[in-house]
């Protein structure tokens, strides 16, 4: 089992059973049975090895005062180690409480109900050994090159950590055709992170939103008595009557309109399906008063012409001084560049994540502005025309270690290109066919009689096309018309490389023949 990094270490200790004791395979699964009962877990268990001198050098290291009588001890027969683990506790305190004090005769006086009480015979026989503290752990570990115990980290939502899943559901939403991906990009970063949230008053129709106010409404209850609790005020009860005032509350909060996620998902099931869509397809950006409410597409819209407005006057100022505020009401604000799916994700290609493929808000932000200062470049070069690469970055004034410009965490992060990703990304070739492609039946030099007119019908559509002119499209193709293409770019050419049938003529094909004369000569 290979180590990763993305999960989550687990404490442990490393456990050993010596020759007398293994040499009884019934004593040493009762010894198994005790320490699952105590709440351990073993890990990486092996059943039965030999000792070497080097690892019983090493594993008992401390002990130089019998270090002859245990080498020839632990030498004169099979051991069984493995890794100790425990949910709640110290796993090194409860194994060694287990197994008890290291000599059996004080360990029967103190505890006898302890490993070395029952099996245990002379200091050392004293039948199994622990580790002292996690460094000496981590060392008898690697002493038999056991891997270190890890566990999947539990999941937590955590509005900081941000998934591509939940980037894409902001940039492109249902309810956009055609979303301007990279403008809701620079926002994002700007005034971000986009939340799976959702307004019980925009989000949601009325029967859910009433059993969405209900849930929050518990929950605003909830973190009220716990700051009451907090700081030491007595919860009053509440009136029973009508004619009772009610009691102020000394501990205020804010109304709550938003839905969190861990809120949804408790309710989910409840919601009706077109609210369920909403909630699956959707996330949303926060603002408003406290934060309670979520950005609409117009407002988003606004948003992103203002900051382009405000970025593009600056760059005008730098060159063009006063002139900037004519120009500034000339130009369309709309960003000229567009990026794809297949680009955002290239992006961010660099970034690490954790276990559930989450990256840091913070991250990301570096990565967006960095990359916006590019494209604002690149805007600004079109508009006055000036070349691109005359442009500096102003972050290159700082003399930084080249390692702190690759690091998303650091304020000196730099993207090395000077053109948007729009302008170098490559797309996939897609010229290179498999070698094994299927072959054809209008390539089939014998034909069978129930073949010879689907293959010509074949080689009709791979190597001419039949054309009509615009008037005569409805009385042609009427009659039945095939579209006769080639099949792809990458194994015979393009679609258009020969003449073509215009109309009910009789056509030739000029270039096919063409191209049979030249394999002639």
């Amino acid at each position: 089992m290979l180590f990763d990094p993305k999960q989550e270490n687990l404490p442990y200790t490393f456990a050993l059973i010596k020759p007398d004791t293994t040499l009884k395979p019934n004593v040493v699964q009762e010894v198994v049975n005790k320490i699952e009962a105590s709440g351990l877990t073993i890990k990486n268990f092996v059943q039965v090895q030999e000792l070497y001198k080097e690892e019983v050098l090493n594993l008992f290291y401390k002990q130089q005062k019998y270090m002859d009588e245990i080498m020839t001890y632990m030498l004169s027969g099979e051991c069984v180690m493995f890794l100790l683990c425990h949910e709640t506790e110290n796993p090194i305190m409860v194994w060694k409480k287990m197994i008890g004090n290291k000599d059996p005769l004080e360990a029967k006086k103190l505890d006898p109900q302890s490993l070395r009480a029952i099996y245990g015979t002379s200091i050392i026989k004293n039948e199994f050994h622990g580790s002292d503290d996690p460094f000496s752990a981590n060392k008898e570990r690697d002493i038999f090159k056991f891997p270190i115990p890890q566990k999947i980290p539990d999941f937590k939502f955590d509005k900081m950590l941000v998934s591509l899943e939940t980037l894409f559901k902001f940039l492109y939403p249902p309810n956009l055709e055609h979303s301007n991906a990279l403008e809701r990009l620079d926002i994002f970063a700007i005034y971000g992170p986009c939340v799976n949230y959702h307004s019980v008053d925009q989000c949601l129709c009325r029967q859910c939103a009433l059993i969405g106010k209900e849930h929050i409404e518990g929950v605003r209850e909830s973190l009220i008595a716990s700051e009451q609790t907090k700081l030491g005020i007595k919860i009053r009860p509440q009136p029973t009557t009508a004619t009772k005032t009610q009691l102020p509350q000394r501990v205020q909060l804010p109304p709550i309109r938003l839905l969190k996620e861990e809120d949804i998902k408790s309710i989910y099931q409840q919601l009706c399906e077109k609210c369920q869509f909403h909630c699956n397809g959707y996330t949303h950006l926060q603002g408003g008063r406290n934060m309670q409410h979520i950005m609409t597409d117009q407002e988003l819209n606004t948003l992103a012409k203002e900051m382009n407005k405000q970025e593009i006057l600056e760059l005008l100022y730098s060159e063009k001084g006063n002139a900037a505020n004519v120009m500034i009401e000339t130009i369309d604000l709309n960003e000229p560049n567009h990026y794809t799916k297949e680009m955002i994700e290239l992006l961010f290609k660099e970034l690490e994540t954790d276990y559930y493929n989450r990256f840091k808000f913070y991250h990301l932000q570096n990565v967006i502005l960095e990359d916006r200062r590019i494209r604002m470049n690149a805007w600004m070069s079109i508009l006055i025309n000036k070349p691109i690469h005359r442009f500096k970055n102003p972050k290159l004034v700082c003399k930084v270690p080249s390692e702190m410009r690759k690091n998303p965490e650091s304020i000196h992060y730099t993207i090395n290109r000077i053109l948007p990703l729009n302008q170098t990304y490559k797309k996939k070739d897609i010229t290179k066919m498999p070698l094994d492609f299927p072959p054809n039946l209008a390539d089939k030099e014998k034909l069978n009689p129930n073949e010879e007119k689907l293959a010509l019908l074949k080689k009709l559509h791979r190597d001419t096309h039949h054309m009509v002119e615009i008037q005569d499209a409805k009385k042609v193709v009427s009659n039945g018309v095939y579209l006769l293409r080639k099949y792809n770019d990458g194994r015979n050419g393009e679609w258009d490389n020969y003449s073509s049938l215009k109309g009910m003529n009789r056509g030739s094909f000029v270039n096919y023949e063409e191209k049979k004369k030249k394999e002639k000569l």
